[in-house]
């Protein structure tokens, strides 16, 4: 599932928040791992949400997911990553455009490209995530 979430930031441009059911994670393990390694991916993905202060659960395991392009080796070491600062995973997966010009960058960029950045980058999250 994939909503909007408005954030007010730099003149009140959205920023694109996915939300993530345990059905499309579910759906994102099988899609990207065999059937002979789904069940040490839910394993090391499970790492990631056994503190109380890791949030977004299903959320960061997506962008764990996504930034792993099936390589069970980088499952463990994007966990590793999330359990650190879970913003890194998110950012290099859902906003990789706009953490590739870091802030000094943003703070420099005009709105309008600022927002092309924010769309693309959303429009190939979402991609990533509804292909088949």
């Amino acid at each position: 599932m994939l909503s909007l979430l408005v954030r007010p930031h730099r003149s009140q441009m959205p920023d694109f928040v996915p939300t993530i059911d345990d059905e499309t994670l579910e759906r994102l393990v099988n899609r990207e791992f065999t059937s002979d390694t789904a069940g040490r991916v839910h394993s090391l993905l499970e790492t990631y949400g056994a503190k109380p202060h890791h949030i977004e659960r299903n959320r960061v395991r997506a962008a764990i997911l996504k930034l792993a392009h099936g390589d069970l080796g980088a499952i463990e070491r994007q966990v590793s990553v999330a359990i650190t600062d879970f913003r890194d995973v998110v950012g290099a997966a859902e906003y990789p455009r706009q953490m590739e010009i870091g802030f000094a960058g943003m703070s420099d960029a005009s709105e309008e490209h600022l927002q092309d950045l924010k769309n693309q980058d959303w429009k190939d999250y979402c991609d990533w995530l509804q292909k088949p």
